[in-house]
């Protein structure tokens, strides 16, 4: 099949096994992921997007000029956020990134119901695709606006919340589904024994109120656990302030340092205070064998198994709670359950799965959706594999 994948204007699309690739954009991380995942499938897979992206992919074209996007971007510091306007001294860069997508697209797609296209932000590149005859699907949802007929979301979290906003309760809506992100296995681990652990427990995100960094460092203050805190942000904004003793700080890392805090953390804290898409860094974790303390809400529900590999808590009290006795929690675990959901092959075939059910809808001779037998279909791949927790002490 033929899969177009339409880059991040803002960022380039880089291999996350790089040093100077720090995995801030969890975006253009998954970006670069569904390209490696269908191309080591056997698929097509046309990649557009910034000038300097070096996708695993068929195609690479240059849709975003490196000289403009050097201008608007090059000097940002990794401990900045991300700039995603599009207006202002922004909107030359995205008129010309839309319009040279569009234009590859149709170069590239010479009969209707061709091809698949994944729009993994929106935006600029929804305006891109905007009127064309192909399947065009939002391929990662994890934000609030929606807008295509064939969606991908992260959780099943999030696909309930939208639903629920848009008072719809499912229905005919059969070509929205779930597939969780994907993660390379070997990016994490291998794992560290319970034993052999930091005295330290770890909150990497952005440095914000809403993921929950300060009630991480009252539960380590209060046992007297030192916390590494690492990601984009101001650690000056918080009242109380978090910066004391047993607290060191830091901006983003590469991979190698990211791997080892992970490897050698008594603990992930992931608070988040709201209702979280996904929340990527808690898979990360477990795949190198770190237990998560996450709230209870979110897609937490579904990536962290309580009591398994990490646990979900509702007060304060709880996340102590959860911290102090976190060596109950077997890192290897939290690894084979990881790898065995999240990683590449699994999440790949999910994919391929979908889009290939898409592309029977106008395929002549065939009944698309009511079609009652295909020599493809899947059921499996919406079965998680829960054989770690069945094994004797899991």
């Amino acid at each position: 099949m033929k899969i177009i994948v339409i880059g991040l204007p803002h960022t380039k699309t880089l291999d996350p096994r790089r040093e100077d690739a720090f995995t801030t954009c969890a975006y253009t991380t998954k970006v670069w992921n569904l390209c490696r995942m269908m191309h080591e499938r056997g698929h097509e897979v046309i990649h557009l997007g910034t000038e300097g992206s070096e996708p695993i992919c068929t195609e690479h074209v240059d849709v975003g000029p490196h000289k403009m996007w050097q201008e608007l971007y090059g000097a940002r510091k990794r401990t900045e956020f991300y700039e995603i306007a599009e207006n202002g001294i922004y909107a030359r860069y995205m008129e010309v990134f839309e319009h040279r997508a569009r234009a590859s697209i149709v170069e590239r797609c010479q009969k209707d119901w061709d091809a698949i296209v994944c729009i993994p932000w929106g935006g600029v590149q929804f305006r891109a695709v905007d009127g064309l005859s192909q399947y065009i699907v939002e391929s990662g949802i994890g934000y609030p606006n929606v807008f295509a007929n064939y969606r991908v979301y992260e959780s099943y979290a999030w696909m309930h919340f939208h639903l629920g906003k848009a008072n719809a309760a499912g229905g005919d809506t059969w070509y929205h589904v779930v597939i969780p992100n994907a993660f390379d296995p070997d990016l994490f681990g291998p794992v560290v024994p319970t034993g052999e652990k930091g005295d330290y427990f770890l909150c990497l995100c952005r440095i914000i109120g809403a993921k929950g960094v300060q009630l991480a460092c009252q539960v380590a203050r209060h046992l007297d656990v030192p916390i590494k805190i690492v990601g984009q942000g101001d650690p000056g904004i918080f009242d109380p302030p978090i910066v004391g003793p047993g607290v060191e700080i830091s901006g983003p890392v590469g991979a190698a340092e990211r791997r080892e805090l992970l490897r050698h953390a008594k603990a992930l804290f992931s608070p988040t205070r709201y209702v979280e898409p996904f929340g990527g860094v808690a898979v990360e974790a477990m795949m190198s064998g770190c237990p998560v303390i996450s709230t209870d809400w979110g897609a937490y529900t579904e990536t962290v198994q309580h009591g398994y590999t990490g646990f979900r808590c509702h007060t304060m009290a709880e996340f102590v709670e959860a911290a102090r006795t976190i060596d109950k929690i077997d890192p290897g675990v939290c690894r084979e359950w990881a790898v065995a959901n999240y990683g590449l092959e699994r999440v790949g075939s999910m994919y391929e799965n979908y889009f290939r059910s898409l592309l029977e809808l106008n395929v002549v001779g065939r009944e698309g959706w009511t079609a009652p037998e295909l020599d493809w279909t899947d059921l499996g791949c919406l079965k998680q594999d829960l054989s770690m927790f069945q094994k004797e002490g899991g």
